[in-house]
C-alpha cells in the first residue's frame, strides 16, 4: 500500500469520526426510547463497514483501527437496543397487572351470577 493510499485512509476514518458527532436526539426529548436510538451509531457503522470493504483484504494497522472502531460502535449500538429492549419489558409487565386484576374482577363476577342465577333457580317455586 502506498503512502498516499495510506494518507486518504486515514483521512477518511477522520471524517468519519467528525461527521458523527452528536448528531443525537434533541437534549428536550425526554423520552427515553427516542434518546438511546438517537445514539446508535447506525451510520458510522455502515460507514466503518464500507471503509472495511474497500480495503480489498489489506490487513494493516489502519484496518485494525478501523475493525476495532466498528467493534466499539457495535458494543454501543448492542448497549442501547438492550436498554430499548428492557424499556419494552417493563412497559409490557406494567400493561400485564391492570390486566390481570380485570381478569379475577371478570372471573368474580361470573361466579356471582352464577350463584345468583342458581339461588333464583333454588328459590322460584317449582310448577
Amino acid at each position: 500500500m502506498s503512502a498516499g493510499d495510506a494518507r486518504r485512509r486515514l483521512l477518511d476514518l477522520e471524517r468519519i469520526l467528525a461527521q458523527s458527532r452528536s448528531t443525537g436526539a434533541k437534549a428536550g426529548d425526554a423520552d427515553p426510547v427516542t434518546l438511546h436510538l438517537a445514539d446508535v451509531p447506525v451510520e458510522r457503522i455502515r460507514r466503518f463497514t464500507a471503509e472495511l470493504q474497500s480495503a480489498d483484504g489489506n490487513r494493516d494497522e489502519i484496518t485494525a483501527v478501523t475493525m476495532r472502531l466498528l467493534l466499539n460502535d457495535y458494543s454501543t449500538a448492542v448497549a442501547h437496543l438492550r436498554a430499548v429492549a428492557r424499556i419494552a419489558i417493563d412497559k409490557i409487565e406494567s400493561a400485564v397487572e391492570p390486566i390481570r386484576d380485570c381478569q379475577k374482577f371478570l372471573r368474580r363476577e361470573d361466579k356471582l351470577a352464577l350463584k345468583r342465577a342458581a339461588a333464583t333457580r333454588d328459590a322460584s317455586p317449582e310448577s
